[in-house]
Order: C-alpha cells, then sequence, then structure tokens
C-alpha cells in the first residue's frame, strides 16, 4: 500500500536536526513539503533472476506448410485466414491429370493383382492333384508375389496423394475415378496464411496454406550471455501486461552465442491458458526463481526508488516517529520497477520511495565531521 503526501510547490529550507546513530530527525510538516511518498514492503514468492525481451514463436513440430501432392489446376479453396479447422477438414479442391491417372493405374495393378492371385490358386489346386509340375506353380507363384507387390506400391502411392485410407478402400471396391482431389488438413489447427489462389495452375508440391497448431507455444527470450548463470531449467516466466501471472517454464537454454546481439537464447513453453499471447509478438520477459531460494532470509519487494547506494552499501528510508531511520538492505535482485532485498524490515514499514535523495543529502551531511 502506498501512502501520497501531496507535494508542495513553493521552495522552503530544511531545518532538520540531528539524532543519534542513523536516525534523521525530520517532521511531518517537512515531509509534506517534501512530497515524499511511501510504499510497505511485500513478501515476495519470487525473484525476478533475469529481465529481457522475448518473442512469441510456434514449435517447429506445429508449424505446416499444406501443399498440392500432385501437379493441377486448384479450382476451390475452402477455408479463409484465421480459420480454425479440424485434423482431416477439407481445405482445398483440385482437379488433377496426374491424379487421374495414378488412380487408372492403381485400379490396373488391382486386376492384375486379382488375375494373378486366381492364376496361383488354380496353379495350387492342380499341383496339389500332381496335374502340373513343381517348376508351373513356383512361377505362378513369383508372379503372383510381384502383382501384390504393385498393387500395395500403387495404393501407397494414392495415399501420399492425399487419399484416405477409406477413400483408396472405396476405389478400390467401386472402381470409379475420383475428379478432384481433395487436400485435408493434417491436424486441428488455425489458419495463418493463404499461399494460392483458386483457378491457378500449380506444381506438384505447391504452397496452398500455412497451417499451425497455436495450442502450445514458445517464448525465445534473449538473455545477455553475463547473466545466463542465473538461469535454470524449471524456472518460471512472467510477462509485462501479460494476463496470467506466471505463464511460462524454462525448457530449454541455448548453447551458442547469437554474434550480432552477443545474446543466448533461452526457450520458455506458454504453460497456462489464457495468456493471451500471439505468434510473432515482442514482450518484455521476466525469469524468476522462487524467493525461497535465498539463502539470506525473506525476500521483500519494495519501488526500486525507494533503496540508495551509498559506500558499496544499499539503505533504505523507514519512517520513524519523528522522521526516519537508515536501515541498511542486501540486494538479491532488481528488474526495472522493483528490487527484492533481505535485510531488516517488515511488511508493517513506511519506506520513501520518493523523495529519497533529499533524504540521502541530508543523511550524508549528518555523517560529515564537525557537522
Amino acid at each position: 500500500m502506498i501512502y501520497k503526501v501531496t507535494l508542495t510547490i513553493a521552495v522552503m529550507t530544511l531545518t532538520s536536526q540531528l539524532s543519534i546513530g542513523e536516525e534523521l530527525a525530520v517532521t511531518p510538516h517537512e515531509v509534506g513539503n517534501l512530497g515524499i511518498e511511501f510504499a510497505a514492503p511485500k513478501l515476495a514468492s519470487e525473484v525476478t533472476a533475469i529481465e529481457a525481451t522475448a518473442t512469441v514463436v510456434i514449435p517447429p513440430m506445429a508449424d505446416a506448410v499444406v501443399s498440392t501432392p500432385q501437379a493441377g489446376l486448384l479450382v476451390r479453396l475452402n477455408v479463409a485466414v484465421g480459420e480454425e479447422i479440424t485434423e482431416g477438414e477439407v481445405m482445398a479442391k483440385l482437379q488433377s491429370p496426374e491424379f487421374l491417372g495414378l488412380q487408372r493405374e492403381f485400379l490396373d495393378a488391382l486386376n492384375a493383382n486379382l488375375l494373378a492371385q486366381n492364376e496361383f490358386d488354380r496353379d495350387q489346386q492342380l499341383f496339389d492333384e500332381g496335374i502340373i509340375s513343381e517348376r508351373r506353380l513356383q512361377e505362378t507363384t513369383t508372379r503372383s508375389r510381384i502383382a501384390a507387390t504393385s498393387f500395395n506400391e500403387h495404393r501407397h502411392l494414392l495415399q501420399i496423394a492425399g487419399l484416405s485410407e477409406q477413400e483408396v478402400d472405396s476405389l478400390e471396391a467401386e472402381q470409379e475415378l475420383l475428379e478432384v482431389l481433395e487436400i485435408r488438413a493434417p491436424f486441428d489447427g488455425v489458419v495463418l496464411e493463404r499461399m494460392a489462389t483458386a483457378g491457378q495452375r500449380l506444381d506438384a508440391m505447391s504452397p496452398v496454406y500455412r497451417l499451425a497448431d497455436l495450442s502450445t507455444l514458445w517464448l525465445e527470450i534473449n538473455v545477455p550471455q553475463e547473466k545466463l548463470a542465473a538461469v535454470r531449467l524449471g524456472m518460471k516466466v512472467a510477462v509485462e501486461g501479460g494476463t496470467v501471472p506466471l505463464p511460462a517454464v524454462v525448457t530449454t537454454v541455448g548453447r551458442s552465442i547469437n554474434p550480432a546481439t552477443q545474446a543466448i537464447m533461452v526457450r520458455a513453453t506458454l504453460t497456462e491458458d489464457g495468456h493471451g499471447l500471439k505468434p510473432g509478438q515482442f514482450v518484455s520477459a521476466r525469469i524468476v526463481s522462487d524467493s525461497s531460494d535465498s539463502s539470506t532470509g525473506p525476500v521483500w519487494i519494495i519501488p526500486a526508488p525507494g533503496v540508495t547506494r551509498a559506500n558499496e552499501n544499499n539503505y533504505v528510508f523507514v519512517r520513524i516517529p519523528g522522521g526516519f531511520k537508515v536501515t541498511e538492505v542486501h540486494i538479491v535482485s532488481a528488474d526495472s520497477r522493483n528490487v527484492y532485498l533481505n535485510g531488516d524490515v517488515s511488511a508493517d514499514m513506511e519506506i520513501a520511495v520518493s523523495g529519497v535523495s533529499t533524504l540521502k543529502a541530508l543523511w550524508s551531511a549528518q555523517r560529515e565531521p564537525g557537522s
């Protein structure tokens, strides 16, 4: 909780009298004229270890280009950018002479295989009855195996071309050629980009859509190499302005330095739903550690302007009756807004977080010899 005292614009002369030890005698009237604000320390559950910029990215295994398996005419596009689709949903339709040729070759291989299997069954029966020689049966067996292999090959070629197993079974049963090839979604996802237009003639493997599964996203954090020692796997990550306090967990620490930025990439996985982040977004991230990791006692949070430095040590000005007590603290960590510290502080204290430079000047004057 912050207690704000109205700043008096009029210029005044501070007439503080020195007190014993590390105390400053400042009257409530002088506090008001100085415009000093106060904040109560808050017990920290986590401590900022690193503050850095980050980019929201899609994991490579969740990002795919949906392309045409055969050359042909793109006759229809069924989905638009931004739409959510499910696995197996038809995204586009293609007219392809090559696709018709694959179906015809499949049916030829199917019928050749049926004929070869019938010949094998007949010769097996004749051999069992002693009518034909073993050599003839071996020749028939070889032809049947070759026909079966060719049939399986053409079946797999149709599946590579985009037909499902059920569609291939239907073609085998009905032996009726499909006029168009349906291009289906390989997984559940969101359409990020349309890369072709209806009526366009496309070569085989031409891109049509970019599809991504956005259920899991990553943060790629650029950490200065000199700060990398503070990062460990499993640490939580906070995002400035995010809707979830700690939406991500560190999962990878890079091992190479970017020559342009001299930073190392640290990857965090966004594990909490409702984080509201979008692919490609730039954010300010804080990698935090558990405050219980501190070996010097409880960790407290105060606004960064509340800490002043003197003689290589850090201090805060704690309000007491009649003025302030100068209290030494140990800095555990800091970010752009807050300082995390140990020391002789508690939640019921009021610590000056503005006008600190004036208080420091008074304190320095008090400590000068002859003051």
